[in-house]
């Protein structure tokens, strides 16, 4: 365990400044791009070496469209202490839950995306999300996994993400959808957590679209 001393440098140090500005920008682009609105959703990174063992997540109740590093925090991954910082989100315990399972996840991003969030109020069937005649339909849809409605915040949620995150082939970058909850991704870094989360709103966009057709 860091002293106080220690975990206060490190988060007003340069590595902890840089990991804060790479959320900001990522939950900015997100936020721009709709996949997050407000202050919901939630995002989280590791510092760099020789702090691997140590996040940065966004705070509670910050606004991730104007995200800057006062609203992100420092947080052991492997016990989830607090070190230092604005209180974190109340969802930390899913991003503690994916990088436990996930060794080389190195970013956590959880969005609200509208197109998503729609088309699964449409469906019937979790079969038909994203179920679609397209190419890249079939490679996006494959890393994605889905999760049953649970309560947000809690430890059966984040348990249940990580365990559908493992059952999908190949975990260096996935999705899980949480059903009436979002999107969380995860990916060797923040932009390649942003980038499933566009890919997948995307085919969302274009599966809505292609059904109203139909309708008329």
């Amino acid at each position: 365990m860091l002293t106080t001393a220690d975990a206060l440098a490190i988060h007003q140090g340069p590595l902890f400044a840089a990991s804060a500005g790479e959320l900001a920008r990522v939950c900015r682009e997100a936020w721009q791009q709709h996949l997050v609105s407000g202050c919901n959703s939630n995002a989280s990174c590791r510092l760099p070496a020789p702090h691997a063992g140590l996040l940065c997540v966004t705070a509670s109740g910050s606004a991730k469209g104007r995200l800057t590093p006062a609203h992100c925090c420092l947080v052991e991954a492997d016990s989830g202490c607090h070190l230092a910082g604005a209180k974190p989100s109340s969802e930390l315990g899913l991003h503690l839950a994916l990088y436990a399972a996930l060794p080389h996840c190195a970013a956590v991003l959880h969005t609200h995306p509208r197109h998503l969030l729609a088309l699964s109020l449409t469906l019937c069937e979790e079969a038909d999300f994203l179920r679609l005649p397209l190419f890249e339909a079939d490679v996006w849809r494959a890393k994605l996994a889905f999760v049953p409605a649970l309560p947000p915040g809690g430890q059966e949620l984040a348990q249940a993400c990580a365990t559908a995150a493992l059952s999908l082939p190949g975990t260096d970058a996935g999705a899980v959808w949480l059903a009436g909850h979002g999107l969380c991704c995860f990916g060797p870094d923040v932009d390649t957590a942003l980038c499933m989360s566009e890919e997948l709103e995307h085919l969302a966009a274009v599966q809505l679209l292609a059904a109203g057709a139909k309708s008329h």
